[in-house]
């Protein structure tokens, strides 16, 4: 018997997909070390080119002439670290983005993969990952560039070409591990299903983040409150330690149900197959 259309709001649509993406999540709880891992790695690598950056560039020193003049006498040295710093994170977070969407795939075709099976699988395409994370890290760099050479009109043209970039290629990754197509072909895949869903995706998507934002501000709330109530310094600290590990793992669990949708969202549109674990008119509405 079809499916009845079912006409929801677009906020209930995203509780819906966060509801949904969280049951498949249950399912392989494995999956959050993903971005775990990528957050902690990515740690490190911001630590270690900022540490690169102020003993290089700056020669040790953060006084404002000295920052202006590394700038100006360094800017090749500048833009190279730069570079290596995109691609770097990009490879990081492709990478274990792509191990996470081995495993949902495997689950959404009726399989149990493992963490093992993840980065086994990731590593496959280990080549694919990083001419992605390549190509990527040289768009960003080149819109640094038009960003910090032309001042106002440079910002605005790099921010909107950097968005468009963004939207054209939200499916690359999916399309690259999943798909198992080649770089050209699975930016035209990405492409291709953003014409089909650009306005449910992203307006979706915004209210996944919406719902954690809500979260996050409730939780803050409470602990404004508690603190009123027992000003004290244990107190204080305390209640900032617990917010803190919660607003991480906020983060951390935004990322992979985004995700989880995501890989959903693609499967529909390439394959026409509701994915297990996800509502027909919740798809469909997104695709039509």
């Amino acid at each position: 018997m079809p499916q009845e259309n079912i006409s929801i709001g677009k906020f209930n649509a995203s509780v819906i997909i966060v509801k949904e993406s969280w049951n498949v999540l249950k399912k392989d709880k494995e999956i959050m070390w993903f971005p775990v891992l990528s957050g902690f790695l990515t740690l490190i690598v911001v630590a270690a080119m900022a540490t690169f950056f102020y003993f290089t560039l700056l020669g040790g020193s953060t006084t404002e002439f000295k920052i202006d003049e590394a700038m100006e006498i360094n800017n090749i040295v500048m833009y190279t670290t730069m570079f290596a710093y995109y691609l770097i994170i990009f490879f990081i977070v492709n990478f274990f983005q792509s191990a996470l969407f081995i495993i949902v795939q495997g689950r959404f075709a009726g399989q149990d993969l493992n963490f093992n099976d993840g980065i086994q699988g990731a590593g496959k395409y280990i080549g694919k990952i990083f001419v992605w994370s390549l190509i990527s890290a040289t768009v960003g760099l080149i819109l640094k560039i038009i960003s910090d050479n032309f001042k106002v009109i440079g910002k605005v043209v790099a921010g909107i070409f950097g968005a468009a970039w963004e939207i054209l290629t939200y499916f690359s990754l999916p399309a690259l591990v999943i798909g198992n197509l080649s770089i050209k072909d699975s930016f035209k895949e990405s492409a291709a299903i953003i014409k089909k869903t650009w306005g449910e995706t992203l307006i979706v998507s915004f209210g996944v983040g919406l719902f954690f934002v809500a979260v996050v501000l409730l939780a803050i709330v409470i602990s404004i409150g508690i603190i009123m109530l027992a000003p004290t310094t244990y107190v204080i600290i305390l209640v900032s330690t617990i917010f803190v590990i919660f607003y991480i793992a906020m983060i951390l669990l935004a990322t992979t149900l985004s995700s989880i949708y995501k890989l959903a969202l693609f499967n529909y549109a390439r394959t026409g197959n509701i994915p297990q674990g996800f509502s027909e008119y919740i798809i469909k509405d997104a695709i039509k």
